[in-house]
């Protein structure tokens, strides 16, 4: 994660549904992979998997500092990582 002199929240496009759309869609990823080469990688998945979710908790609580007035409300209307699910 890199930082802005001035950064602003972006709510747009894939951040309209999901806070962490770039882990959803590695994770995403990996997924097929592990389906199209072998499934014993899905053990993999999920250890990164859980490092990702991880990181996106992290991250959240890094956001909220730094934006905490409008992040809490964003946070409330968005999924994590899955839109309509987690």
């Amino acid at each position: 994660m890199s930082e802005k002199v001035d950064p602003d929240l972006v709510t747009t496009g894939p951040y309209r549904k999901v806070r962490h759309p770039i882990y959803s869609g590695i994770i995403l990823a990996m997924m097929g992979t592990a389906v199209a080469v072998s499934w014993y990688w899905l053990v993999a998945v999920a250890l990164l998997g859980t490092y990702f979710v991880y990181s996106a908790v992290m991250e959240d609580r890094y956001m909220v500092r730094l934006f905490p007035t409008r992040y809490p409300g964003y946070k409330r209307s968005t999924k994590m990582l899955v839109p309509f699910v987690f």
